[in-house]
């Protein structure tokens, strides 16, 4: 197998994979307006990508009352009823290119900073994953590599043999670090311009072949000094 074969490919969860980003927002808007916070859908844009602690941490500092354990069961609590009335909501090509890969025999990896009963409840509907690695489970959450660096650690394969796919300026800085190839799709938060990155504007029409080019190019401008991480 060659170095810069594609062997994995990294799925961030929310914006990327699932289009459940307006479902964090509301969820936040509801649960601050409960508690006595103040909770706006620029605020819940300004934490996009951004680890829970975080999130909570600015939720409490306008005005939730609550502790971060207290507001955290009640966040995750209505994200998983939601995610199971609602169903899974799928970003645009998402779905298909996962099946794509699996009939290549690409592994796959969901690499979240979510974690708890939200998560699960997804998990209890997605196509199965090679390996799942949760926000809970590092110290640093992203945009440090850590996260990513299990990932490749569960999956025993070396940057060099993985694609990452993200939609926030925290991810792309997280697979940039770790030194996997790093694909972006902006969607609901701007990602600045940085020609390190493969950015595209949709996962519709991207197939496993496309996706093994795309890496194998960026890998092989690493490996020659063109790209930096």
């Amino acid at each position: 197998m060659g170095v810069t074969e594609l062997r994995a490919v990294l799925w961030d969860l929310d914006g990327t994979l699932v289009d459940s980003e307006p479902y964090w927002i509301r969820t936040e808007m509801e649960v601050a307006a409960r508690n006595g916070g103040t909770w706006t859908q620029q605020d819940g844009l300004s934490v996009v990508g951004k680890p829970v602690g975080y999130t909570l941490e600015r939720m409490i500092a306008a005005g939730v009352d609550l502790s971060a354990d207290q507001l955290r069961a009640e966040i995750f609590g209505a994200m998983s009823s939601a995610v199971r009335t609602r169903g899974v909501p799928y970003r645009p090509g998402a779905r298909e290119l996962r099946r794509q890969l699996a009939a290549a025999g690409v592994a796959q990896a969901l690499v979240t900073m979510s974690f708890g009963p939200y998560v699960q409840a997804l998990l209890e509907q997605l196509d199965p994953f090679d390996a799942v690695l949760t926000g809970d489970r590092v110290e640093h959450g992203k945009p440090a590599p850590d996260i990513y660096l299990a990932a490749l650690a569960a999956l025993e394969l070396r940057p060099a043999q993985a694609l990452a796919l993200e939609d926030s300026d925290s991810g792309a800085g997280a697979i940039l670090a770790a030194g996997v190839t790093p694909v972006v799709v902006p969607y609901l938060v701007d990602i600045p311009q940085d020609p390190r990155l493969v950015r595209i504007s949709s996962l519709e029409g991207v197939t496993a072949h496309s996706l093994a080019l795309l890496h194998a190019e960026w890998q092989g401008a690493a490996a020659r000094g063109s790209q930096r991480t």
